[in-house]
């Protein structure tokens, strides 16, 4: 009985803490009120549009890891240069990467000036550049966002991070998103 009461505490708390985690800080001075409707994950996506993959994290790198360590699976490499949509949390970055911002399968938090390179980002996160609006500065976003864009395969510079493939946002994802931004945000295009 006392091991039961136990592990619904523990599931209780893992839901407290997951729910928690994906949420935009509430004082925070680069923080919006809201995703944008266009990108916001809030039921069962349907598929994507025609001529757009679905790519899912877990599909990036072969598993198990092997004596090489992380190699790209064979669908990653073939989505290369390919529309793809992909479904994650931005990851909370400060200071913001201007005209970009990073994309990982889990909520997390970034600071670059004491621990670049030892934060909790996923190796599999992706950075998701802004083609348009290259001086804007993402602010935070609470919630899965999901984005659509052309998928390049290669290490790429996420500020003072490498990701391992990045993607050039469409223009219909990065309207709603800049639309939605505040202004101090919107640097010129």
């Amino acid at each position: 009985m006392h091991s039961s009461r136990f592990l619904a505490s523990l599931i209780a708390l893992g839901v407290a803490v997951a729910s928690s985690a994906g949420a935009a800080p509430s004082a925070s001075p680069s923080g919006i009120a809201r995703t944008p409707r266009a990108l916001a994950v809030t039921s069962r996506l349907p598929a994507p549009p025609e001529g757009v993959a679905e790519l899912k994290f877990a599909e990036m790198f072969k598993t198990p890891i092997g004596p090489k360590g992380l190699e790209p699976t064979e669908r990653l490499r073939l989505l290369d240069g390919r529309r793809v949509r992909m479904v994650g949390y931005v990851v909370q970055q400060q200071p913001p990467i201007p005209g970009a911002f990073l994309l990982s399968p889990l909520p997390v938090f970034a600071g670059d000036e004491d621990e670049s390179l030892a934060d909790d980002i996923p190796p599999s996160a992706v950075l998701v550049r802004l083609p348009h609006a290259r001086q804007a500065r993402v602010p935070a976003l609470p919630g899965l966002v999901q984005v659509s864009g052309t998928l390049h395969v290669g290490e790429s510079e996420a500020g003072s991070r490498v990701a391992t493939a990045h993607l050039e946002l469409d223009a219909a994802s990065e309207r709603a998103l800049v639309a939605s931004m505040p202004r101090k945000h919107k640097a010129s295009r």
